[in-house]
């Protein structure tokens, strides 16, 4: 998991307000080519996992919270609590995630190293699995 990490994200405090921001190849070790976001995730509901073959994400809490589920490809699982606006969660080509928990009002931003391009999608946890030649606790996505 060492390429899994917490990015810390600049911030200044101010009374009036806090102000946090990102500028690509600052503190990200991409230049951002795509940002999404996830937001009015049901209660009880959980963004189906998968993996992309050549994207790096860093992923933020802009509101509320959630987890993330990932595993990387040599197969070490962790949970990671995202609750910080200023804080996300840098994750490395190939690490199978699923984002879940989210509580009231939770809003995900995502930034990606690429464009959108479905053949980077591994959607399939087993294929994951298979293609990283991970054998051990290869059978259930969440």
């Amino acid at each position: 998991m060492s390429h899994i990490k917490i990015i810390d994200i600049p911030r200044v405090n101010d009374p009036r307000g806090n102000l946090s921001f990102i500028e690509g190849g600052q503190i990200l070790p991409f230049e951002i080519e795509r940002c999404y976001w996830i937001y009015d995730v049901p209660g009880g509901m959980w963004r189906h996992g998968r993996a992309l073959r050549h994207t790096t994400e860093l992923i933020v809490a802009l509101s509320g919270s959630f987890d993330v589920k990932v595993v990387s490809e040599d197969g070490e699982q962790s949970v990671i609590k995202l609750n910080r606006s200023y804080e996300g969660l840098l994750l490395p080509p190939l690490t199978w995630r699923v984002i879940d928990n989210f509580s009231t009002n939770s809003v995900a931003m995502v930034l990606a190293s690429t464009v959108y391009d479905e053949d980077d999608y591994i959607r399939d946890y087993s294929s994951f699995c298979k293609e990283n030649g991970i054998q051990a606790g290869c059978h259930s996505e969440k």
